[in-house]
């Protein structure tokens, strides 16, 4: 009764006190807790941020530098002749014409045009300002000796060759020779040797480097 009177808390207030403040100090010290969460978080992301960044970066331009490398050594396949346009006004480069197929070798790849060595990498192409599938001319077909005519190595006389348009009309033709020329000797594609198919790659195949001769084979209509 005594210590009543003289003012003093007695031990029943100060529980009620401290627990009436123990949810504000939870409070701040879950914020504490998210707070240094989120800085160690951040501490140890932005290392790997800067690590990953540098990996894809050094990927990128080392994959650049090879591609362009790789397009700086490949070789010209043709050589066209001055005054031939690069591209056929009728068809924008890289679309496709058609399907050129030799079955005994099973070879089938759609025929792109132009033989810039974009479109080379994706398939075989057309040779610009020679004739197209369905015409009298000769008609010209380019390919890299160690992809897409990689096979053309055993070809023969007497093969089939099928060229189908766009529209599904097929043409049939018949391997009449093989001869290897010079790179300059383009006469092998003018139009007065037609109607005809010429398919033209690098030779020898297992040449390492820019290819010193080019191989030709030479394929007339079968009918």
């Amino acid at each position: 009764m005594g210590g009543a009177r003289s003012g003093r808390p007695c031990p029943e207030m100060r529980i009620r006190i401290q627990s009436r403040d123990l949810p504000y100090f939870r409070r701040v010290l879950a914020g504490l807790h998210r707070t240094a969460l989120v800085a160690g978080v951040c501490l140890l992301a932005w290392p790997a941020f800067v690590t990953g960044q540098s990996a894809l970066t050094q990927w990128l331009g080392a994959r650049e530098l090879a591609l362009a490398s790789r397009q700086e050594q490949q070789e010209e396949i043709v050589a066209l002749k001055p005054g031939v346009p690069k591209a056929d006004l009728r068809f924008s480069r890289g679309a496709i014409l058609g399907r050129f197929e030799v079955p005994r070798l099973e070879l089938s790849y759609v025929l792109l045009e132009g033989t810039d060595n974009k479109t080379l990498d994706k398939s075989i192409g057309h040779i610009e300002g020679t004739g197209h599938i369905g015409e009298t001319g000769n008609i010209g077909i380019a390919g890299h000796r160690n992809t897409h005519f990689r096979k053309l190595e055993w070809i023969r006389r007497g093969d089939e060759i099928l060229l189908t348009s766009r529209g599904g009309q097929a043409y049939r033709y018949q391997v009449e020779w093989v001869r290897l020329f010079k790179p300059t000797d383009t006469l092998v594609l003018d139009q007065s040797q037609g109607p005809a198919v010429t398919l033209v790659t690098c030779f020898p195949f297992e040449y390492v480097g820019s290819a010193p001769l080019r191989f030709i084979v030479r394929a007339l209509p079968a009918e």
